[in-house]
């Protein structure tokens, strides 16, 4: 198994549940859930004590957490737009010279309908540290988007 040869030579060893097309949670099979507890036995060290929200992922369960994609985390795009994540292209869709103080404010504080059944691990880890601070509310009015042909968020 490659995460045993890992620790062999010095690495830590992770595993990391991938989503569907939507990014969105995709439970796992029998034998894919024993691979991945065969994996997490393995994990003892660094930030992979972060990855404890993968457990209801790996059972097709939603998680109860407070995603700060749009503030904590951006992914820009090719075309230079602020998007959530690499899987919630399309909104806010800000160009990143324009975007704003004010934008990541008010992503920080929005709550993403997408977030319980999230797989997006490096969202989820940075997202770690707030998740005893301010509550989250729907986005008070939409944000107007300037992607073209890029998924929107739902």
């Amino acid at each position: 198994m490659v995460g045993r040869r890992a620790i062999q030579l010095g690495f830590s060893a992770t595993v990391g549940i991938i989503h569907d097309g939507g990014g969105q949670l995709r439970p796992l099979g029998e034998r894919e859930r024993g691979v991945y507890h065969e994996m997490k036995a393995l994990e003892n060290r660094h930030f992979a004590r972060l990855n404890f929200f993968q457990d209801a992922i790996a059972l097709g369960q939603p998680n109860d957490w407070r995603c700060r994609a749009g503030a904590r985390y951006m992914y820009i795009c090719e075309d230079g737009l602020v998007h959530y994540c690499s899987q919630q292209r399309g909104y806010p869709a800000i160009p990143l010279e324009e975007y704003t103080v004010a934008d990541i404010r008010r992503e920080y504080l929005t709550e993403k309908s997408c977030a319980p059944h999230c797989t997006v691990s490096c969202v989820h880890q940075v997202s770690i540290f707030d998740s005893w601070r301010a509550p989250q509310h729907p986005a008070p009015t939409p944000v107007a988007s300037r992607a073209s042909g890029l998924v929107q968020i739902e």
